[in-house]
């Protein structure tokens, strides 16, 4: 007697939509929330081919109902998290929330590592206001450039917490990426925040980012940083953006503004052909390391010597 054959496996995506599905009610949730949400949707949605799609709905016509109910769930979490972001932008515009309290807003949520995904609550938050992801591809690298990598929020309050900027300052974010630094910086300080940047398409997505904040102390300069005037600067914020000849000339240039005034380079990426050139303008009497950052175990903090 034949044998039916067995039963086709579900294709990988079901479990995960029908996990998606099975969400809180979205007006519950905060912001951080709602981009978790958005990224997990994002995700499904990102790596189902069309034509595997099809064939899935082909083998099992009972799929096409959940993906349409995906497809509707996300946009109703899209629209929720622009709501909630649109919310905080208006109040930001406004100055109904002023700086210290938008920064005490995202330091809240905490720096505490999700179980089952790269992320904290802080960066759930700013990156579901900023709509930036942690990872931005779609840039070619330029000669000695890095991947554009969001900074971790603990290292945006650290940055804060040991430079305190105020209205007399000039903070630069070089190789600012997509902007999440500057803007977070920007936006939590009266701080005058200018992000550098080489990569034309970063520059662009980090403006109209800034757009809906309307944010008067900040600013977006796209240009090789060996090129840009840096003499204003009191705070130098560098997330490993670059790294051989041109962080070799950065740190020639910093080292020189160091010897007029004094300033304060919060450095963080390896030793090996990006912090060695730091460390040379500290054996030349520029810069001096802070008591508290000896080396380059994570970030290095350097002064005028």
């Amino acid at each position: 007697m034949p044998t039916s054959p067995a039963p086709r496996a579900a294709p990988w995506w079901v479990e995960r939509a029908e996990t998606l599905l099975d969400t809180k009610d979205l007006r519950t949730l905060e912001l951080g929330a709602l981009w978790e949400l958005f990224e997990r949707f994002s995700f499904v949605k990102e790596n189902v081919e069309p034509d595997l799609l099809l064939l899935d709905v082909q083998a099992r016509p009972e799929l096409q109902a959940l993906w349409v109910a995906l497809e509707a769930r996300a946009l109703s979490v899209t629209e929720a998290l622009d709501t909630a972001g649109d919310d905080v932008a208006l109040q930001l515009r406004t100055g109904a929330l002023s700086a210290a309290h938008f920064r005490e807003r995202w330091e809240g949520f905490g720096f505490t590592e999700a179980v089952d995904r790269a992320s904290t609550g802080a960066d759930d938050w700013l990156e579901g206001l900023l709509r930036i992801s942690r990872i931005t591809t779609g840039q070619n690298r330029p000669p000695f450039g890095q991947v554009n990598l969001a900074s971790r929020a603990h290292r945006i309050s650290d940055f804060l917490s040991l430079i305190n900027p105020g209205k007399r300052d000039t903070v630069y974010d070089l190789g600012c990426g997509n902007g999440k630094f500057a803007i977070t910086v920007a936006a939590s300080s009266a701080a005058r925040v200018k992000g550098v940047e080489y990569g034309q398409t970063y520059v662009e997505s980090a403006r109209r980012t800034a757009e809906r904040f309307a944010l008067p102390n900040l600013e977006f300069i796209h240009a090789d940083v060996r090129d840009v005037d840096l003499s204003d600067g009191t705070a130098f914020y560098l997330f490993f953006p670059f790294w051989g000849e041109v962080a070799h000339a950065v740190a020639r240039v910093l080292g020189g503004i160091a010897r007029n005034r004094d300033i304060t380079v919060y450095a963080s990426g390896p030793r090996h052909d990006y912090g060695e050139h730091f460390l040379e303008q500290v054996t030349q009497g520029a810069l001096c390391l802070a008591p508290q950052r000896l080396d380059f175990a994570d970030v290095m903090v350097l002064r005028s010597a």
